[in-house]
Order: C-alpha cells, then sequence, then structure tokens
C-alpha cells in the first residue's frame, strides 16, 4: 500500500489540526522509509523476481524492525519522543499512531508475511489482497479519494487528489502488470525507489498543507 497510508495520514491531520502536517505525513511513512535503510544495510531482506512485475510476486522475507506491529512501534517512539520533545506531547503520539496505522493497512494487502511480535515464535499475518491486483489497485485509489474529499479542507482538495492520482498511477505496473519483467529487478533497487517515493509524496503534501503548492 502507497498513496492509502498518506489518507489515513489526513484524517490525522483533520482531528489533530493543531500538530504540524509533517509529523502525520511523515508517521504513516516511517515503516517504509525504515524498511529500505535497513535492507541497503542489509539488516532486512526482501526477494525480486525479475521476471514478474506485479507486487505480489515480491518476498519480504525477513523484517521484523520496520513491519513489525511490536517492535516496529517501539522503534517508532524514539523519533516520537523525539518530536514530543520538540513540538509537545500531541505531535509525538500522532507520530507513533500513524506509524502504528502503517501495519494495519499493510495487513489488509500483504500475504501473510507481516509479523505481529518482531522476534521469537512470532506469527505473521495479511489478508493478502495484493493477489487480486486490479481490485486492490481501485480499492486503495476510490480509500484515497473518498478519505481526501471527507476530511481535506476545500482549498487543499483538488492539489492532494492529483498528487494521489499521479504517484498511484506511477505505482500501477505492480497492481496491473503492463511490463513482461520488473523494472526494479534487484532488492537494492527497489529499496530505494521505494524510499525515494515516499520522500517525494511527504514533501509534495506538506508542501500542499503549507501552502507553498
Amino acid at each position: 500500500m502507497f498513496i492509502g497510508h498518506f489518507a489515513f495520514s489526513y484524517i490525522l491531520i483533520f482531528l489533530a489540526p493543531s500538530v504540524p502536517p509533517l509529523v502525520p505525513l511523515a508517521g504513516v511513512s516511517f515503516p517504509d522509509i525504515l524498511w529500505p535503510l535497513l535492507v541497503l544495510a542489509g539488516i532486512e531482506k526482501v526477494s525480486i523476481d525479475p521476471e514478474n512485475p506485479l507486487q505480489k510476486a515480491i518476498v519480504f522475507s525477513r523484517y521484523p524492525y520496520s513491519h513489525s506491529l511490536l517492535v516496529g512501534t517501539l522503534i517508532a517512539c524514539l523519533p516520537g519522543v523525539v518530536i514530543g520533545l520538540v513540538l509537545g506531547p500531541l505531535p509525538g503520539v500522532i507520530f507513533i499512531i500513524a506509524s502504528a496505522s502503517h501495519w494495519v493497512l499493510d495487513s489488509v494487502v500483504h500475504l501473510k508475511d507481516l509479523p505481529v511480535i518482531g522476534f521469537g515464535k512470532d506469527r505473521n499475518v495479511g489478508l493478502g489482497l495484493w493477489k487480486m491486483g486490479r481490485i486492490t489497485f481501485v480499492l486503495e485509489l476510490a480509500f484515497y479519494v473518498a478519505v481526501t474529499l471527507l476530511v481535506v479542507p476545500s482549498p487543499f482538495t483538488a492539489p492532494l487528489l492529483v498528487i494521489g492520482f499521479l504517484f498511484h498511477l506511477v505505482n500501477a505496473n505492480s497492481f496491473l502488470g503492463f511490463s513482461k519483467k520488473n523494472p526494479f529487478g534487484t532488492p537494492k533497487l527497489y529499496a530505494m525507489v521505494a524510499l525515494s517515493g515516499f520522500i517525494a509524496f511527504i514533501v509534495l503534501a506538506n508542501s500542499v498543507f503549507t501552502g507553498v503548492l
């Protein structure tokens, strides 16, 4: 899931208008910002099938730190505490809630590869919506559009819809399989593209909320 995470950040921005938008935007992205860094460092593992572009063909074989519910949320508490000390308790709490929401939304689309605890005799979960690529593509876009229309103030609605739609189109090949091969055929390249995508969306969406765009 990609733009669906940002839809949830819009809900948090609506519920906590005093919190800088950058906090929930970065919070929902935190696991997928941490994950590429850990992959590049060789700490977490992912396998890419260069002959298959679909998301369901990607095997997340080890990511107990970035994508487990318990350990991942505990790690998110570290920047959450820093944010709390700098900006106040509420922004810190919002960041942690936003980060934890990432696991919840991912559990809908991922195959059974999401760790609950992150260590020991763990259990992996995932409803596997990625197995139905076309349905997932439509549902995630519908979720993003619905949330944006319902909770985002009208001056920001149109640009955020455009940004969300464009990024979802960029990600469409992983749902719909336009190409015969995966354009990101190595784990490190895939990780770098994921990192760049999340950072780019954060910057653009925050620019909309702060009036730069």
